[in-house]
């Protein structure tokens, strides 16, 4: 192997996906910077009603892995009509699952914050913002299509340009309108509903714009409207997985902020600021395992199946350095956080215990991203993560927090350490399985 020429390759893709990943976490944490100086409730409720997105995200994430998948290894095998086939299919479902999302939010907001807290006041903030948010869902999932495909085909520093530059946008609108500066209205949590539709519709008009420049894929309308039986076969041989494995691990979580969020509002407020740390920093780990997988696959489509193995090996002991750099940022920033954070002493109190606990989480959680969802999912291995995240999540972790929560009334911290264990008791499984090596695989077919 040469090394020289795996690291270029992983620094093209890896750091400019990481950037990608961090800008668009600093918008929830800018968002949640913002409204801390309004009031806790507000913090609270917009974190809650932003789950309704995670769910979604849950769906489309999916549908973008699969599709990257499927993409990375036939770009590798330069067959762009294949691609182009597959971008119109996800098209077609990102609009399907995102308007549904869009119109439950619109036309029935209050029910779904009833789902994540029974505080009224919390109810009715995070229910306008999910009102005003939700044109937001279905441009978010349009411009994920084009996003997930620039990647596939290396050019991801022109992925991370333009949502980088979207996130700048929402930042100072956020600042407008949640403040009310430069003549508009004070609108607090409401504001930054209102500039997440505004960023996230000028990033689906740029992406689109771009499509149409030379030497770029585009879908047309014949693939978007109709059904390829064999393209539909192969890319749910691989989406199912993703998607069972997202939804198993995203309902997961948002049982996660079920539980934390009937604990009180103090939990609720330290379990949001910890969960946007954990957010911004994982961004290290997401962007190594999407640029890592992008190469592998792109290796493993071309044929070369001894290369990707040799790249595999490398990008395995990467993660453990990655995951223990993660950590270690999180002891660094806990500090300017207390800074900013308008909490009460009771919140900073569990949010200062809580951070220590998240960089315990983090090593585990870098590892596994980078190990399963970019090395085996490259290799099409996207089984493995549904049945161990089934295992760990909802046949321990769940169970024994409910316990801990309501039954055993253990405290908040406790009820929190083992929540953020999940990760950490896959690593045994997880290695043994990247040992069988069932992820060096070409999956490219001829007659697509």
């Amino acid at each position: 192997m040469d090394k020289k020429e795996f690291y270029s390759q992983l620094k093209k893709l890896a750091i400019p996906i990481a950037l990608q990943t961090f800008m668009t976490a600093a918008i929830s944490a800018g968002d949640s910077a913002m409204l801390g100086f309004i009031n806790q409730d507000s913090i609270a409720a917009v974190s809650l009603a932003t789950r309704i997105s995670f769910v979604l995200h849950l769906f489309t994430g999916s549908f973008a892995g699969g599709a990257g998948v499927i993409c990375a290894q036939y770009w590798g095998k330069k067959d762009e009509k294949t691609m182009q086939k597959v971008f119109g299919l996800i098209v077609r479902y990102m609009v399907g699952v995102s308007g549904v999302f869009a119109l439950a939010s619109f036309f029935c907001p209050e029910i779904l914050m009833q789902i994540f807290t029974s505080d009224a006041q919390m109810v009715q903030i995070g229910a306008s913002y999910l009102k005003i948010a939700a044109p937001s869902f279905v441009f978010a999932g349009l411009s994920q299509c084009y996003l997930v495909l620039m990647q596939s085909m290396g050019k991801a520093k022109k992925s991370a340009t333009i949502s980088s530059s979207i996130v700048v946008l929402d930042l100072i609108l956020n600042a407008i309108f949640i403040f009310g500066l430069l003549g508009m209205p004070r609108m607090g949590a409401d504001g930054a509903a209102l500039t997440t539709v505004l960023s996230k519709g000028l990033e689906l008009i740029i992406v689109v714009v771009d499509s149409f420049q030379k030497g770029n894929l585009r879908p047309s309308f014949k693939h978007i409207l109709s059904v390829n039986p064999e393209i539909e076969k192969e890319f749910w041989k691989y989406s199912f997985h993703i998607l069972l494995d997202g939804l198993i691990w995203g309902i997961g979580i948002t049982m996660y902020s079920v539980i934390i969020g009937h604990l009180g509002s103090d939990a609720t407020a330290a379990n949001s600021v910890a969960s946007i740390v954990k957010d911004l920093l994982t961004c290290l780990c997401r962007g190594m395992s999407t640029g890592g997988g992008i190469l592998i696959g792109n290796v493993l489509g071309s044929g070369d199946l001894k290369l990707a193995k040799a790249y595999g090996d490398k990008l395995a002991r990467l993660s453990m350095v990655c995951g223990l750099i993660s950590g270690m940022l999180v002891l660094l920033v806990a500090p300017p956080i207390f800074a900013f954070m308008q909490l009460t002493e009771t919140a900073r109190g569990y949010l200062s215990n809580m951070l220590l606990i998240l960089a315990v989480y983090m090593f585990g959680k870098s590892v596994c991203v980078i190990v399963v969802t970019g090395i085996f999912n490259a290799g099409g291995d996207t089984k493995f993560d549904a049945y161990s995240v089934g295992v760990t999540m909802w046949g321990i972790i769940i169970p024994l927090a409910a316990l801990s929560a309501f039954v055993w009334k253990l405290p908040v911290l406790v009820v929190y350490f083992i929540i953020s264990m999940d990760e950490v008791i896959k690593l045994p499984w997880v290695y043994h399985h990247y040992k069988k090596y069932i992820w060096v695989k070409d999956i490219t077919r001829d007659d697509l």
